[in-house]
């Protein structure tokens, strides 16, 4: 199996969201979409700036993109545009020509674009950013940061597959080693050790191996399996093989796209191998391969995009910080094509509600390691 260390549409989560909320920080703004105009007197443009991977990745690229037509669909008087990256290169000029084209906001989508958005918030103070999936360097007042606690719905995916397993092993890989990536890989190891402890098992993970002391949105440490970027399927082909070898019956790709590969593996591998798929519910972006998922862990790119950009168009843009957990739907697990008995959907309930009230802990650190 390859190893490399690197540094560095959300449709439900078992109900429909329809009103939502950013918080920031301290200071929560709601949206709720029967209540916005359509008519106001002048167009508000709003722009996505994709990563590599391109606004079709069936990720979260696409998810953002989606959250810009959902936007434009509630409110008839925004107008939307996006430029895709074919690589790093390509953020620096694509923010500025939106700058240019004197975008109401401009959505970056990404922690690598962390630098060339700060640069950009920093030199255009009057300019709005919203910035998907990081925490940006910037010390101005014009970025809101999207971020998502997504150990927490990784947790139950990971309490999913090992209830789920009849190898007793499961897997999981990153694209690149950075916490927006090993804070899921973080808990969906963490709900593989909470099955064992409450359950008596002994269920392998593959794939990662927490650092000691908590991870957070900034920092989540740890050694594992790394394609090394978000695009070489053929590399998550391998590696799912990989761990098929070794044992593994599920695995948990976090890398975006290249997650098709391990789709590709568990088709190959035949019956008794499937995917949990990231970011997006499966079954939905990817629905052709639906018998191939046991669930998904999902992230709320898609409402909190399109919440930054009514919020906005109304004029009550505010910079900071927006946390999606599993109480503001904000992540969460969806169930695939894949049979689960309904004994296991009432664990998982009770899990979520327990996470949520905080009597159990997303760190994996509180648990045996198996």
């Amino acid at each position: 199996m390859q190893k490399v260390q690197i540094r560095g549409r959300l449709r439900h989560l078992g109900m429909v969201i329809g009103a939502s909320s950013l918080v920031l920080g301290t200071l929560t703004i709601s949206v709720a979409a029967n209540t916005v105009s359509a008519t106001a007197a002048t167009k508000f443009k709003a722009c996505v700036v994709t990563d590599t991977g391109g606004v079709n990745d069936k990720s979260f690229n696409a998810s953002a993109w989606q959250g810009a037509k959902d936007a434009k669909k509630i409110n008839k008087n925004i107008s939307i545009s996006y430029l895709s990256s074919t690589s790093s290169t390509d953020y620096v000029p694509n923010i500025n020509k939106f700058i240019q084209q004197r975008c109401g906001l401009i959505v970056t989508v990404g922690f690598l674009m962390d630098e060339a958005t700060s640069t950009a918030s920093n030199a255009h103070l009057s300019q709005k950013f919203a910035i998907v999936d990081d925490a940006p360097s910037t010390k101005s007042k014009n970025v809101l940061s999207l971020q998502y606690e997504t150990d927490q719905g990784a947790f139950l995916g990971g309490y999913l597959a090992a209830a789920s397993t009849k190898t007793g092993a499961v897997g999981t890989f990153g694209g690149m080693q950075f916490p927006s990536v090993t804070l899921y890989m973080n808990g969906f190891v963490a709900g593989v050790r909470y099955y064992n402890k409450t359950q008596g098992a002994a269920v392998k993970a593959l794939g990662w191996n927490p650092a000691s002391g908590k991870c957070s949105l900034g920092k989540c440490d740890g050694t594992g399996t790394f394609v090394g970027n978000f695009s070489d399927q053929t590399a998550g082909k391998t590696i799912t093989a990989g761990d098929f070898a070794a044992g593994a019956d599920i695995v948990f790709p976090v890398a975006g796209s290249v997650g098709l590969g391990s789709v590709a593996a568990a088709q190959q591998a035949g019956a008794g191998h499937s995917v949990m798929w990231v970011d997006t519910n499966g079954c939905v972006s990817d629905a052709q391969y639906c018998s191939s998922f046991i669930g998904s862990v999902t992230k709320g790119v898609e409402p909190s995009v399109r919440d930054a950009i009514l919020s906005a168009a109304k004029g009550k843009f505010h910079g900071g910080t927006y946390v999606g957990t599993l109480k503001n739907q904000g992540t969460g697990v969806t169930y695939g094509g894949i049979t689960v008995p309904a004994s296991v959907k009432a664990k998982l309930n009770a899990v979520a509600a327990g996470i949520k009230n905080g009597s159990i802990s997303v760190n994996p650190n509180d648990y045996p390691a198996s």
